[in-house]
């Protein structure tokens, strides 16, 4: 059995700054997609009024760039804004909230680590990823249909890696 407090000094220890890397497509031409990836860490931070751990993650991207196509054929066209050359940046984003239960009788390790499982997977990725936009050259928003590949988590210097 672990106290509250306790509970709270190890989580904020040993989950400060977890890197992971994520690798993902964008949409560059008509049925043509890039492969980028972003590196990012994530922390956890216990909240002990609501009892919840809440998951935070920061990221940056390797540069992106499109430009101008426009794809025209005999039953529609397609347009594709550009892209003027930038990275996807997010600062601490909240990625999941647990609730964790009290008195702490389980290995709140084991209940981390499946937090991480849970709030790192391409599914929960690609939902972020879906609504970022990037800025268009007139500072309008454009969509590059990003799609999210493999995320990878390094545990210890060791990667643990997800797919689709």
């Amino acid at each position: 059995m672990v106290d509250e407090f306790e509970f709270f000094r190890n989580v904020q220890a040993y989950y400060q700054h977890m890197r992971f890397q994520v690798q993902f497509t964008y949409r560059i031409l008509h049925k043509t997609n890039k492969t980028a990836r972003a590196y990012g860490s994530f922390n956890c931070r216990v909240n002990p009024r609501t009892q919840q751990v809440e998951y935070h993650m920061s990221l940056e991207s390797e540069m992106i760039a499109r430009p101008f196509s426009e794809k025209g054929s005999l039953l529609f066209s397609s347009q594709y804004p550009e892209i003027p050359p930038q990275s996807i940046v997010l600062e601490h984003y909240p990625i999941l909230k647990l609730r964790y239960p009290v008195p702490i009788q389980y290995d709140w390790y084991a209940f981390i680590f499946k937090g991480t499982q849970e709030a790192f997977t391409v599914q929960s990725l690609q939902q972020v990823f879906d609504k970022y936009r990037f800025t268009g050259v007139n500072g309008e928003e454009v969509d590059a249909g990003l799609k999210v590949a493999a995320v990878s988590i390094d545990w210890y210097n060791g990667m643990k890696r997800t797919k689709v």
